[in-house]
């Protein structure tokens, strides 16, 4: 499912977009839509993945003493 957003985007950027959407004849959407996934699988944003450790809580916990506050 696809949804529509506004974005405020550089005038720069933007002609360089556009020129590279007349090369590849595509749309303005799908380029920017292709560039953001780029960005996101590089910075290691990936769907439902879970980042642990072998760490461990040793110590106690008290709710009296957390919510007596």
């Amino acid at each position: 499912m696809k949804t529509h957003i506004s974005a405020t985007i550089d005038i720069k950027l933007l002609g360089e977009l556009n020129r590279f959407g007349r090369e590849e004849r595509r749309p303005r959407s799908q380029i920017i839509e292709m560039a953001l996934e780029e960005f996101l699988r590089k910075h290691g944003a990936e769907g439902d993945e879970i980042v642990t450790s072998d760490g461990r809580f040793t110590g106690t916990f008290s709710r009296e003493e957390t919510y007596a506050r």
